[in-house]
């Protein structure tokens, strides 16, 4: 699918984008835009092309440009936006796979005969948020799973693991395993990395007993498989 847009055209006809329009300067904006096409463009894949009027920038700038996957281009000296849309859909070979995002009725006219799909730009404007919003949504979910906490299956392995050591063990050893406390005497070096200095002085023997079984345990059941 390629999608060919009238980026001027674009802009000042989405109220969401043309109120940010201030005075002369659209740079900004049209930055914005071109932004916008490019988290588009990682979601579905389409070849995107952009045109700009030429004749509408204070500065020169060249004719073709690449963002992110996105190419840019800005009509010729002479030119106005809405030739060159016209002059590359009549070299589309697939028109029946192009989309045109413009409200002017002159390119309307043109596109429709070559064969080119036609669509508004405040209904692609919503498509594209809607894709954007939708793959936050979706980074959101994954992130609030790992937040609940371990899976059914993961919770099964581990109780696997646990089934042979006694529940009086295990309080017993999470009992021995609280934290000391640990008076810091004079001369001792601070901690650099801001770890407890206990951390340094290793499991009690009675601990190095308990998972000294819970890993023969795991390597018994390795060597089944």
């Amino acid at each position: 699918m390629l999608i060919i847009i009238d980026g001027y055209n674009f802009i000042f006809t989405v109220p969401e984008l043309e109120k940010y329009v201030e005075g002369n300067h659209i740079e900004p904006v049209r930055n914005y835009v071109i932004s916008l096409l490019s988290k588009y463009k990682e979601k579905k894949h389409y070849e995107i092309i952009i045109v700009f009027d030429g004749n509408c920038t204070e500065v020169i700038l060249p004719k073709k440009q690449t963002y992110s996957g996105i190419t840019v281009v800005y009509s010729k000296s002479g030119i106005n936006a809405d030739t060159e849309i016209k002059n590359i859909t009549s070299l589309c070979q697939n028109p029946k796979d192009v989309r045109i995002v413009t409200y002017d009725n002159d390119i309307k006219r043109h596109v429709k005969k070559c064969g080119c799909q036609i669509i508004e730009p405040k209904i692609f404007y919503k498509e594209i948020l809607e894709i954007i919003n939708k793959t936050k949504k979706r980074g959101c979910d994954e992130y609030e799973d790992k937040q609940n906490g371990l899976s059914e299956k993961d919770s099964k392995y581990w109780k696997d693991i646990f089934k042979d050591i006694s529940p009086e063990e295990l309080k017993s050893n999470i009992k021995k395993a609280d934290i000391p406390k640990i008076k810091n005497k004079k001369g001792n070096p601070p901690c650099s990395t801001g770890e407890p200095l206990y951390k340094y002085q290793g499991p009690s023997p009675d601990e190095n007993h308990y998972w000294l079984r819970v890993f023969k345990g795991i390597e018994k059941d390795e060597h089944k498989d």
